[in-house]
């Protein structure tokens, strides 16, 4: 009930269109009570010999038969028609509402994304968040149309179609009603089975999007080692896996949905016969016995739907508990309250600092080191010593285990997430650019950049030449993977990026390891002028790349071996001297 009460305070704020929906529910059971009547007058006293109800026969006694069937018809007509424009109504307003609730529930879930923790990330699938945010999230919808307003209609109309029944006649009242409690047994003996089924299902679709998502990024691995046919298998194994759990499922509503038919079927008979011998003993006329069947169906319809809301509810619930346990974990990075001061001190400091993956997987081991304002710092070693993670405490991307990085002097945690990456420019390994015009991904970090910054910004990259030969200049869309580009010139617009954001702390990781040797000379240049007068931090290899820096510092073991100058370290005999060896 808490996760049903957490699902629906994402239609909180809609509460007047609730109301709205509502009334018209209640309108519309009214109009449903009154259908019947028209064809019962028709029958018992246009057709028949039965005198016509007093406030009726005040407005049509002295007419015609003809008039009276046409009068008769007619309001028959009209109610039909306003019960279905009124019904129509209902479901727009209660549509809107849900769509709007489901928008809600993506924006929260999209929001959580947003504040994702890069360790929470890297614990996770890809293709099972995607698939909680696009498609788990409709479940909210559902729940809110198809279960509680669905409920809320068909608990109306049986309670009102009850009461009628009951006026008109008792005991075949009780011969329709007869059939709640066994619909009751039947929804409790397969609701927790379709439950189950239902969430099996949605965890088997969600690894069919990860094994799509994984085949979309890996696409040139998986085809430069011939391993389609591997991958097909893989993916044959998950798609029969999906189909496994949905047959389950459906096999599982099929036989609930044949039982309650089967339910409703017995109780129709079972009024049939009982009203059948009333009309025969003259206790019932023809004209009762078909309004109430016709009330009958309007019952059964509404009971059918409760059946239904069943089902539905167990699936939805499904979706929402995967959504709500995405929502309910604390993933986030917290922050402090310190915004970050540009033009005071922005050194960086390492004390004592720990980080583990997993437990049994230890990365650094009480590192220290500091790197004073302005200095650039390259990080080196062998894979796995640790680099990339201690450039990823500096935005905070990650947090270490123990020990502290200050800026500053104080703790990182101390300032705010946000004021802290607006004074963090990154460029990563593998440029990494949006499905966006060049300037869009040139003025990503600075929206409001005017066109004159973002080709100062390409200029200072030595970007600005290339990107005039494209079709289209600066307004060319390079497209996912940004195909029509080459290493180098992603790798340039990547600094033309940071040289826009114009961050006074800047992080590089290997920014010239996939260039050849043209383009890393053209990358260098810019490097070195991007990098003067900011903080830097810089994992490298390359010498060419290792000259731009103040200060080398090599890790091994997630400890520091060695720190000084490319001089000291090579006079030392070290990681770095055999590493300059081999160039």
């Amino acid at each position: 009930m808490q996760q049903l009460w957490r699902a629906l305070s994402f239609f909180r704020a809609d509460w007047p269109r609730v109301l709205a929906g509502l009334a018209l529910l209640a309108l519309t059971t009214l109009a449903g009570l009154l259908k019947p009547w028209p064809m019962a007058l028709i029958v018992d006293s246009v057709l028949g010999h039965q005198p016509l109800p007093g406030p009726v026969a005040q407005r049509i006694g002295d007419l015609p038969g003809p008039t009276q069937l046409a009068v008769l018809v007619g309001a028959m007509l009209v109610l039909h028609f306003g019960s279905a424009l009124l019904g129509a109504a209902q479901n727009a307003v209660v549509i809107v509402t849900g769509l709007r609730g489901l928008a809600r529930v993506r924006r929260a879930v999209f929001d959580w994304l947003l504040r994702l923790s890069l360790r929470r990330l890297q614990g996770s699938q890809a293709g099972d968040l995607i698939y909680r945010a696009t498609w788990d999230t409709y479940a909210f919808q559902t729940l809110f149309t198809q279960g509680v307003f669905t409920f809320l209609g068909a608990l109306a109309s049986v309670l009102a179609m009850t009461v009628v029944m009951w006026r008109l006649n008792g005991l075949l009242t009780l011969v329709a009603l007869a059939t709640v409690p066994v619909l009751l047994l039947v929804m409790q003996a397969f609701g927790g089975r379709m439950g189950r089924r239902a969430g099996e299902a949605q965890s088997a679709d969600a690894g069919i999007a990860t094994t799509v998502q994984q085949l979309v990024t890996n696409l040139q691995l998986i085809q430069s080692f011939t391993r389609e046919p591997k991958e097909a298998e893989h993916f044959e194994r998950q798609a029969q896996t999906s189909f496994t759990a949905r047959w389950g499922q459906h096999r599982a509503e099929v036989l609930y949905l044949t039982t309650v038919s089967a339910v409703f079927a017995l109780g129709t008979a079972a009024i049939l016969w009982v009203g059948a011998r009333q009309v025969l003993a003259g206790t019932l006329s023809v004209g009762e016995l078909l309004v109430f069947l016709a009330y009958l169906t309007q019952l059964y319809e509404p009971l059918n739907q409760l059946s239904h809301v069943g089902s539905t509810v167990t699936n939805a619930r499904a979706g929402t508990h995967r959504v709500l346990e995405l929502l309910g974990e604390n993933a986030a990075v917290k922050g402090g309250q310190r915004t970050v001061v540009r033009g005071a001190d922005n050194g960086l400091e390492f004390d004592r600092v720990g980080f583990a993956y997993t437990p049994e997987r230890p990365v650094l081991h009480e590192v220290s080191f500091r790197v004073g304002p302005g200095e650039a710092v390259a990080l080196i070693g062998p894979s796995g010593a640790g680099k990339t993670t201690l450039l990823q405490f500096i935005p905070r991307f990650l947090d270490p285990d123990s020990g502290t990085v200050r800026l500053g002097g104080a703790d990182l945690r101390d300032f705010s997430v946000h004021s802290l990456r607006e004074n963090v420019a990154l460029v990563l390994q593998e440029p990494l650019l949006l499905p966006a015009s060049i300037a869009e991904n040139i003025g990503y970090g600075k929206p409001d950049a005017t066109r004159a910054q973002i080709e100062a910004a390409a200029r200072s990259a030595n970007a600005h030449i290339y990107i005039e030969k494209l079709p289209q200049g600066y307004d060319t869309i390079v497209g996912d993977g940004a195909a029509r580009l080459s290493v180098g010139e992603k790798q340039r617009l990547n600094l033309a990026r940071a040289f826009l954001k114009d961050a006074p702390i800047l992080l590089l990781d290997e920014p010239t390891s996939a260039l050849d040797a043209e383009s890393e000379a053209l990358v260098l240049t810019s490097l070195r002028e991007l990098m003067r007068g900011r903080t830097t931090v810089m994992v490298a290899h390359r010498l060419g790349t290792l000259r731009t820096v103040n200060r080398i510092i090599a890790l091994h073991d997630g400890r520091v071996a060695e720190s000084g100058t490319a001089e000291e370290l090579l006079a030392s005999g070290g990681y770095y001297a055999k590493v300059s060896g081999r160039h």
